[in-house]
């Protein structure tokens, strides 16, 4: 596969993220035969009309740090309905849940009608992508009519697949008590930024956190930087090209060999209460996780594996 990859840098102390972000993506498409053009650029502060041109050129954009100053506007500036924070907890990190939590919020970036239409089919894809559980907190006033509908318009097309209604503090009591059997919260702006505090205070490990925002092909993609660590770590960044990866380029084993990969190295290291105390600044498991992409590269190639 040929494709056009941005690398956006939000600030010098990212510059390492962009680093790991070209090195997995390189010996990726080395691994599998693809041929990535990786465009590199920075983001600050509202983002010029040459880098969003350059954004839509390509199929799908990285950026280092998903709080930096300029995210939201290029969210807005490239028309992207609906932005995912993925606070999932893998398998070999999950000793305080009983199951590997699958929890993501999910922000309609805009309330408007055609907005919301295409917020929820972005939502019902990545659900069934992910294959998890789907609920809504519906807005109140006179946007819940055009909400229910849109709502009903997806669950009408993917009948296998309905959002039931939750509230704010029904979603906040259940990220508290079953964590693991949420799947993905689908609210409105006000309601997201509520949900969103209420993840990250609740997440064991913020080094896993990375958001989404897409349109059901092009996407932004990013690692949501934890303001206690002083030097990046690659997991957060992996996952968000593994979602890259599956959503914009439509590379599902690739983007399962990502995954795959970052588990492995995780198990490795242990449950570390603290990620970056175990791997203080990233390199050793950077190189661990490519190793692995090489190796399942190669088996592939060889027809060991599907």
């Amino acid at each position: 596969m040929r494709a056009k990859i941005m690398l956006l840098t939000a600030a010098k102390e990212d510059e390492a993220v962009t680093a790991f972000a070209e090195q997995l993506l390189t010996d990726l498409s080395a691994a599998f035969g693809h041929t990535f053009s990786l465009m590199e650029g920075r983001i600050d502060g509202e983002p010029a009309d040459k880098t969003v041109d350059a954004c839509l050129a390509c199929q799908g954009v990285f950026v280092s740090s998903a709080e930096a100053p300029g995210v939201q506007e290029l969210y807005d500036a490239l028309g992207l309905p609906l932005c995912i924070r993925s606070f999932c907890v893998p398998e070999a990190l999950c000793a305080r849940h009983e199951a590997p939590v699958s929890l993501c919020v999910g922000s309609a970036l805009s309330l408007d009608e055609e907005t919301l239409r295409q917020a929820m089919r972005c939502a019902f894809l990545f659900a069934q992508e992910q294959d998890c559980r789907l609920c809504a907190v519906a807005p109140n006033g006179s946007s819940k009519a055009d909400w229910d509908a849109a709502v009903r318009v997806q669950e009408a097309a993917c009948p296998s697949l309905s959002a039931p209604a939750l509230s704010a503090p029904e979603a906040v009591a259940a990220m508290i008590s079953a964590p693991e059997r949420l799947g993905l919260i689908l609210c409105p702006p006000y309601a997201g930024s509520i949900l969103l505090s209420a993840g990250t205070a609740l997440c064991s490990h913020p080094e896993l956190m990375h958001d989404l925002a897409f349109d059901g092909e092009m996407g932004v993609y990013a690692p949501v930087s934890p303001g206690a660590l002083t030097a990046p770590l690659p997991f957060a960044a992996s996952l968000a090209l593994g979602k890259l990866l599956r959503f914009s380029l439509r590379l599902p084993r690739e983007a399962a060999c990502v995954e795959a990969a970052v588990s492995n190295v995780l198990s490795s290291l242990g449950a570390s209460s603290r990620l970056s105390d175990a791997e203080p600044d990233g390199n050793h498991a950077l190189d661990m996780i490519c190793e692995q992409i090489a190796v399942a590269g190669e088996l592939m190639r060889r027809g060991g594996i599907a």
